[in-house]
């Protein structure tokens, strides 16, 4: 939509009226011609300009096109398209600012403007430009309205128009790097049970054993001393490792009155929840619980894959902090779902205490649940212990 086009005088504009006053009065005053035709040849710039600017932008539509995905803190580049479909005219010096809001439950951030000129869109044809920029925060951020003016050629008028053109991003949380300790701590045999699969696949893996060639077999697993002996080809088979599933448990909590700090470690919680996953579903073969116990709790589960980590990341970049306890609902939930075996981590911005009975009732009471205490792994974001899993970004 495209609200009606507002003409006004620009500053440089409204210092060429009080000139052209001057030279009209002194016209009138002193009943002199020259000055008249004086006025009359200094207005019609002035006449022509506001003729130019109301042209300039009819029939000038534009596109706007947002990247698929962006991380907080990573390059933004918006491109914008003006096309002219007029026949003959073309439009000079096209200036648009757009206008880039995040949506919050708090107080309303103020708007981010990027803006582009578009030095010369010729008749019938269109031309692209871009604005860069950088946004700092997760979220879902709303871009339009579209404000378009130029002023061109003389800058003293200036022809503006809005178009409403909504879009919707959502900047995702910034990733960091999982360190080696990291690998580690999720794959290590006393956070659950290690699956192994033994089966004659194409994978390298341990060695397992011996069979016959088969068509397609790689020269490079030939068993050349069995092959000598029995006088046929033998080739190595191997045990192919089936990946070791993981239920990640984030809280977002936070007191009633958080300092910096604690504000700190609500991001750094998410930021490092949002690696994990990121890092899990790119490499697959696993699948993967995350229970988010933050203001709206939420539950994701299926097999590690781009569609996850995309559904994860999205209820990530626009999760908020809590001052309720919302882990024991959201880890008796997640302890419910995952299979034996199941990897469970808790990544928190306190310190968890299993032994208290009364903050998790219903988790002694389980007698299935109850099992899994003595395997869950729980880090603490706030511990300087952090470190050693995980490097922001």
């Amino acid at each position: 939509m495209r609200s009606p086009r507002h003409t006004s005088i620009c500053t440089e504009g409204w210092f060429y009226l009080i000139v052209l006053a001057f030279v009209l009065g002194g016209a009138l005053l002193r009943n002199m011609n020259l000055l008249l035709v004086l006025f009359g040849m200094m207005a019609s710039p002035l006449v022509l300009n506001w003729r130019l600017v109301r042209a300039t932008l009819a029939r000038l539509d534009f596109r706007r096109k947002l990247p698929k995905s962006v991380s907080a803190g990573d390059l933004l580049v918006v491109e914008l398209e003006a096309v002219n479909s007029r026949r003959r005219l073309g439009s000079w010096a096209i200036a648009a600012e757009d206008r880039i809001q995040r949506e919050g439950d708090g107080e309303p951030s103020p708007p981010i403007l990027g803006s582009v000129l578009f030095p010369h869109v010729p008749a019938g044809q269109s031309r692209k430009e871009s604005y860069r920029g950088r946004l700092t925060q997760r979220g879902r951020y709303h871009f339009g309205p579209l404000r378009v003016s130029t002023r061109f050629p003389f800058g003293l008028v200036r022809m503006t128009t809005t178009l409403d053109q909504p879009q919707t991003l959502m900047v995702y949380p910034r990733l960091g790097r999982l360190t080696r300790r990291w690998q580690r701590l999720h794959q290590s045999a006393d956070v659950g049970t290690s699956h192994v699969q033994r089966r004659q696949g194409l994978l390298e893996g341990d060695f397992y054993g011996l069979r016959d060639w088969r068509k397609g077999d790689s020269r490079r697993w030939i068993h050349w001393r069995t092959s000598a002996r029995r006088q046929s080809p033998a080739v190595r088979q191997f045990e192919q490792r089936r990946n070791q599933d993981l239920a990640l448990i984030v809280e977002l909590w936070q007191p009633e009155n958080p300092n910096t700090r604690q504000r700190e470690n609500i991001e750094l919680a998410v930021s490092f929840a949002a690696s994990i996953v990121s890092d899990l579903c790119r490499r697959g073969g696993r699948a993967l619980w995350v229970g988010l116990a933050a203001a709206s709790p939420r539950h994701d589960h299926g097999p590690a894959s781009l569609g996850l980590a995309r559904e994860v990341l999205e209820s990530l970049a626009v999760a908020e902090s809590t001052t309720r306890d919302r882990l024991p609902e959201v880890i008796g939930t997640t302890l419910d779902a995952i299979r034996q075996g199941t990897n469970t981590i808790v990544v928190s911005t306190r310190a968890v205490d299993w032994t208290d009975t009364e903050r998790f009732t219903k988790l002694w009471s389980n007698p299935r649940q109850r099992a899994w205490i003595g395997r869950i792994q729980w880090i603490d974001v706030g511990r300087p212990e952090l470190a050693d899993y995980f490097m922001p970004g």
